[in-house]
Order: C-alpha cells, then sequence, then structure tokens
C-alpha cells in the first residue's frame, strides 16, 4: 500500500491529530498569554493557525502526505521554540520532543518515522551546548513554573496514553483482520476441495452413467425381440410374462438410477437452465435410495403442478442431496423423511422435514456456519450446509430452519419466482 492510501485509509486518525493540535496549541498559547511570554504565545498561537489552515486543506484531500509531513514539522518547531525559551534541558516541555516521531510511528509512512526520530533525536542533542553556552532562557515567571511543569506533564501523559490506546486498537484490529483472512483462506480451501471432490465425482458419475447405459440398452433390445417372438407362441408367452415384466422393472429403475447419475454430474456454471424441481427432488431421493431404505419411509407431498426455476441443476441437485442426506443422518434406526412442495402466487416452497435427532438451540444459528458440525472427527467437514445456504442465496432463496431436540427439523426453502 502506497503513502497516499495508506493516509487516505487513515483519515480518521489525521483527523484525531488535528484535533489534538488544536486543543495544545490553544491551551499553551492561552497559558503563555497569561503570563504575559509574547516570544511564547505568538509562536503557539501561529501554530494553531497553521494546524487549522492545514485541518481545511485535508478535507478537500489537497496533498495529504506533504500536510502530514508539514504538521509534525510545525509541532516540532513549536515545541523547539517552547523548550528554547523555558530552560532549555531543565524545562519540563523537553520530553514533548518524543511526540513528533511517535505520531509518525503510528501515521507511518515508512521513511518519515525515521527522519522524524532522528531530527528529534538531533534537536535534543543540540539543546544542550546550547543551554550550556547560555542560549537558552526561561521566561516562565517562578509564580507559573509549577503550573507549567504540571500543564507539560499533562499534555505529554495524555498524548502518550492516547495513542498507546490508538496503538493497541490497531492491534487488535490487525490482529482480527489477520485472523478473518485465515478463517476465510480456510473456508475457500476447504471449498475449493469439496468443489474438486464435487466435480471427480461428476466426471465419475457420468462415465458410470455411460458404462451403464450401453448394456442397459442391449438388454432392452434383447427383451424387445424376445416379446416380438413369443407373440406367436402364445402359451409360452404367457408363462414368460412375469419374467418379462420383472426384467423391465429392473429395466426402468436402473435407466432412473442412470437418468439421475447424468443430471447429478452436470458441470457448468451457467445460472440460466431450466430447473425442475420435482425432477431434481427425485433425482436426489434416487441418489440417496440405497442410504434411505434403510431408515424407514419417505413420504413425497408434491404440488400438482411444475415447480421451475431459472438457475444451476447441478447445483440445485448438490444443495438437495445434502438436505435430504442431513434428514437422513438425523434418524436413528428408523423414521420417516417427508419432501414437499407448494407453488405459491410468487414463490415455490420446498420443506423437508425428518424426525431425528433434532437440533437444539444453541446450535440451530451456527448450522450454516462454514465448518461447524456437531459429527465427531473424521465424520465430516461441516461444510455441506454452509455451501447448501450460498447455493440457495445464489438462486435468489431463502432457508428457514426450525427444530426441537428429540422432535425432528424442517428445513424450509423458498425461491422467488
Amino acid at each position: 500500500m502506497n503513502k497516499l492510501r495508506y493516509l487516505q485509509k487513515e483519515q480518521s486518525f489525521y483527523l484525531f491529530l488535528m484535533i489534538s493540535a488544536y486543543a495544545s496549541t490553544l491551551v499553551f498559547g492561552g497559558f503563555y498569554y497569561t503570563a504575559d511570554i509574547p516570544e511564547l504565545y505568538w509562536p503557539t498561537f501561529i501554530a494553531f493557525f497553521l494546524f487549522v489552515f492545514y485541518g481545511i486543506l485535508s478535507f478537500f484531500s489537497i496533498g495529504l502526505v506533504a500536510l502530514f509531513r508539514l504538521s509534525i514539522i510545525t509541532a516540532l518547531l513549536a515545541f523547539l521554540n517552547q523548550i528554547f525559551y523555558t530552560g532549555g534541558v531543565l524545562s519540563p516541555a523537553l520530553v514533548e520532543l518524543l511526540i513528533p516521531p511517535l505520531l509518525a510511528y503510528f501515521y507511518r509512512p515508512i521513511y518519515d518515522r525515521y527522519i522524524f526520530m532522528i531530527v528529534s533525536a538531533v534537536v535534543m542533542i543540540i539543546m544542550y551546548p546550547l543551554t550550556e553556552a547560555g542560549y537558552t532562557s526561561n521566561l516562565i515567571p517562578e509564580v507559573y513554573e509549577n503550573s507549567h511543569g504540571i500543564l507539560c506533564a499533562l499534555f505529554v501523559f495524555t498524548i502518550v496514553s492516547i495513542y498507546s490506546f490508538l496503538f493497541r486498537n490497531a492491534l487488535v484490529i490487525k490482529n482480527q483482520k489477520l485472523g478473518d483472512s485465515m478463517k476465510q483462506l480456510q473456508e475457500t480451501t476447504h471449498k475449493l476441495v469439496e468443489s474438486e471432490k464435487m466435480a471427480s465425482l461428476g466426471m465419475l458419475s457420468a462415465g458410470v452413467a455411460h458404462e451403464i447405459n450401453n448394456p442397459l440398452n442391449f438388454i432392452k433390445g434383447g427383451v424387445e425381440i424376445l416379446e416380438s417372438e413369443l407373440k406367436a407362441e402364445k402359451e409360452l408367452s404367457f408363462e414368460a410374462a412375469p419374467s418379462i415384466h420383472v426384467i423391465k422393472e429392473g429395466l426402468n429403475r436402473a435407466t432412473v438410477i442412470v437418468n439421475s447419475l447424468n443430471h447429478f454430474s452436470r458441470n457448468t456454471e451457467a445460472m440460466n437452465e431450466r430447473c425442475n424441481i420435482h425432477e431434481i427432488l427425485n433425482n436426489s431421493l434416487v441418489m440417496l435410495q440405497p442410504k434411505l431404505k434403510y431408515k424407514g419411509t419417505v413420504v413425497k407431498e408434491f404440488d400438482n403442478s411444475d415447480l421451475i426455476i431459472s438457475g444451476n441443476e447441478g447445483k440445485l441437485h448438490q444443495a438437495f442431496l445434502n438436505l435430504i442426506s442431513n434428514a437422513e443422518q438425523a434418524i436413528g434406526s428408523t423414521g420417516t423423511i417427508t419432501v414437499k412442495t407448494k407453488k405459491l402466487s410468487n414463490k415455490i416452497r420446498v420443506e423437508i422435514i425428518d424426525d431425528g435427532v433434532g437440533i437444539s438451540k444453541e446450535n440451530l444459528n451456527k448450522i450454516s456456519d462454514p465448518f461447524f458440525t456437531t459429527k465427531p472427527a473424521g465424520k465430516g467437514t461441516g461444510l455441506g450446509l454452509s455451501i447448501t445456504y450460498k447455493i440457495i442465496k445464489e438462486h435468489n432463496g431463502e432457508i428457514k430452519v426450525s427444530s426441537k431436540p428429540g422432535k425432528g427439523s424442517k428445513f424450509a426453502i423458498s425461491f422467488s419466482l
């Protein structure tokens, strides 16, 4: 990040710098005016008006880098004049020379902070021979010396405390941003792995579907020839009818599975595909049938009308597969999964309901968080529902979850038409 961009990003810090400069020059200027020391109050009030001028220019983003440097140099000269006329190295204001490099450190164009540190150190060193040679003087009347010392100490303590607090806050914010970046990187990495796995699974599914489809066509053709030949032999045809019916039923079921694999394996990024919600749900149920058949009953309550939305068919398959799979995993030994669809006036609503273990209240708001899972280590990444939420959101949809521990859960998905 270059200096100008850094300063523009930290304009609030520059504003605070100017406010502290206004306050300090007015307080010290007023003090020296009360003590009737023109050698001190005139330069201090001039510094105040310069800071006001710099502040006005900063609102127009005119040369922020130059304005910052001028502000530090003005402060340094004001401190030098103050120290020179209040006792040199014996002045209680001497420690104020630490403030310009402190400001430069927080408001850090990289090279400037070192320059201001060096300049401040040189001024402090030069002040010793100037004081020894008698060039410096203490114009503060004796009656004001104690209050002047207290004022200088309060000023330094206030500035150092405030900027230490800012530094601490800056570190906290930086650590938070670093933590967020690490979490985002981890999430992105896992999503990439998940995406690659899904892509590989899609390719495998497409290959398996193709390889299965060929022998299915051979069987289908053979059955049709056999039926045709048996028509002339009525008695034999009657006896073979149950066997042919079983073969056809098996062929139909295998064809449905192959079609489901083909739909699942579609790998495009297009968001303008014609997505039939009923077909996608049916395909998902077919894909999960090997697990679902051991968990009890699947009840389908589909709307009579076709439910069509524009989107990405492959992604919607993934989303509904995740939701139905979660419902299956939530059921213990046996139970019921109900899949409902309803077409409303301006929405399509899909509900996936299970009578499984349910979700506790404290976990209900976390289920869409990346990597959150209640499964044991090695049983899941906790990305399934996170990805599902993002897919539904990409399709202008929303998910609402209601659940009672021990009673089951309901995921209600709504798509705008």
